[in-house]
């Protein structure tokens, strides 16, 4: 009974110890985009090293193109960039596989498949 209950517990606290251990490898990192025929050529690269860029040339008269650093908060990567008073879709979420990337500012709804 004693031996039973010692393994129990040490299961349990092993689960529990890998439960709450933060992901070492991030799902969305990567390229996403619209398609290559498309003329707004908006991209979004999410690197490892915990920096980004992007391109939204969607309007010819105020394209936008920067980079930064971005961060992980709860289900949302918030990029910053420092360089730009541009305002731009700066909060992405991603699906569970990292296939999609998607954005909303104001009445602008962006939806960006994975590209690499």
């Amino acid at each position: 009974m004693k031996k039973r209950f010692g393994t129990l517990l040490l299961v349990s606290l092993a689960w529990t110890l890998t439960a709450f251990s933060p992901s070492a490898e991030y799902s969305f990192i990567g390229t996403y985009g619209v398609c290559a025929s498309d003329p707004a050529q908006i991209e979004l690269r999410i690197m490892p090293d915990g920096t980004f860029t992007y391109q939204d040339f969607s309007n010819p008269d105020k394209k936008i193109d920067v980079q930064g650093k971005w961060e992980a908060r709860k289900d949302v990567v918030v990029l910053q960039s420092p360089s730009t008073a541009t305002p731009f879709h700066d909060k992405w979420k991603f699906t569970e596989e990292g296939t999609v990337a998607k954005s909303r500012k104001g009445m602008a709804f962006y939806r960006l498949g994975r590209v690499k």
